[in-house]
């Protein structure tokens, strides 16, 4: 029997991870390091130093002579961002520059620079890109999420705050990046045309002599119970509203159920609250429902916007079909969002990019992400589990709420 999908998962003896996927009819290769540092290790004073070293460690190297420069500016897409979990670089590129993709990557992790002058332009740059996000729908879902987990680990903001932006010194983001930026809190992934063996020896060449280095890190905590939260706007003739529900972390059996139960929920046309919300009554123009999985934990997120004479009737609307999922979903429903979910997984594998950071925040909580495994995981999804799953997970003492354009108080009174 042929192999469908396979990854080779090696360990170097230094401790770093490398996973690798061969895919010959591919004419590309992305290659990218998961560094396990985010705003999961971060505490509220030093809330965004994960993100703020990013920007140092990455910019070092692209505006330096360097492998990394060097392929940026013959056309290669490189990319490095900051997660909740992780922090990844990546570059895609043609195959035969594999080993300069790989090279530069070596050097963002073993090259970093804490010159004054470099700190204080990303510093600027960051303080911009505050003064964007607060005007963003990423503000609004991360607001959701510390409604849902608080000021602790998931619940801080990526970017972190005016304030401790400005507190940030080279010696403090130097000391973070020997603690944390080593082999051991490290993985490689390289997916596309690439030859395994070889890949393998291009990464031990030139990653396998960084020394070793551990922190112990305490696992996140989250507030007791999720809040209730509002956020007053210009113009508050209109309401944007995030709904959670604090749900189960990656590695959980009940993740496949609550996906199935966002998707009946707000998946595109046909979706419970489309038809409620936007069909029979006209409440909303676009009304979405997602699954959002961490390590540690997940929730069920549901998105819209509506006037503000609207957003009792709104709520109360999607609040009763929430309660209706407790009963489970029903064959035909079922095997539609299944349909749905597995055919944008097999989509995705065709997506080097994409898969690369579904596969690095796997790997980064210690799993091996396989596409025909996640296919025959919602296959396994019944009616009783996604009843089961909503009992456990959609209930009142698991709702986190957050509305741009109400005040606290005022969206208070719409849940009386």
């Amino acid at each position: 029997m042929a192999l469908v999908d396979y990854w080779i998962d090696s360990v170097l003896p230094n401790g770093l991870r490398v996973l690798l996927h061969p895919v010959p009819r591919m004419r590309t290769v992305t290659w990218g390091v998961f560094v396990s540092h985010g705003v999961k290790d971060e505490i509220k004073e030093n809330n965004g130093i994960s993100h703020f070293l990013e920007h140092v460690v990455f910019n070092a190297q692209y505006q330096a002579s360097s492998d990394l420069a060097d392929l940026i500016a013959h056309g290669s897409v490189a990319e490095a961002f900051t997660t909740k979990e992780y922090t990844q670089f990546s570059v895609t590129t043609l195959p035969r520059d594999s080993a300069m993709a790989v090279r530069g990557l070596g050097g963002l992790l073993r090259n970093a620079s804490f010159h004054i002058d470099l700190v204080e332009r990303e510093r600027c740059i960051i303080i911009e890109e505050l003064k964007r996000f607060l005007a963003s729908e990423r503000f609004l879902d991360e607001s959701l999420e510390n409604a849902l987990f608080g000021d602790r680990t998931l619940g801080l903001y990526t970017l972190g705050t005016h304030a401790t932006v400005t507190s940030f010194q080279p010696a403090s983001l130097e000391a973070r990046y020997q603690s944390f930026y080593g082999p051991l809190r490290t993985t490689v992934v390289g997916y596309g045309n690439l030859e395994g063996p070889e890949a393998l020896d291009i990464v031990s060449n030139v990653l396998g002599d960084w020394d070793p280095n551990a922190i112990w890190v305490p696992s996140p905590t989250f507030e007791d119970t999720p809040r209730v939260k509002g956020i007053k706007g210009a113009d508050n003739s209109r309401v944007h509203l995030r709904l959670g529900f604090r749900g189960p972390g990656l590695g959980s059996l009940e993740r496949p159920s609550i996906s199935l139960l966002a998707d009946a929920l707000g998946l595109g046309v046909g979706s419970r609250l489309w038809r409620r919300l936007r069909v029979e009554r006209q409440l909303a123009y676009d009304i979405q429902a997602m699954p959002v999985s961490y390590g540690p934990a997940g929730y069920l997120k549901i998105l819209l916007s509506c006037d503000r004479t609207n957003v009792g009737e709104a709520l109360g609307l999607i609040l009763e079909t929430i309660a209706e999922l407790q009963d489970g979903l029903e064959p035909e429903e079922l095997d539609r969002c299944r349909t749905i979910r597995c055919t944008e997984l097999l989509r995705q594998a065709d997506d080097s990019r994409r898969m690369l950071s579904v596969v690095g925040r796997f790997a980064v909580n210690g799993m091996t992400f396989l596409v025909d495994s996640e296919i025959h995981r919602f296959r396994q999804v019944t009616k009783e589990s996604t009843a089961r799953a909503a009992r456990q997970f959609l209930t009142g003492d698991t709702l986190g709420l957050v509305a741009y354009g109400l005040s606290t108080e005022e969206l208070l009174e719409f849940l009386v």
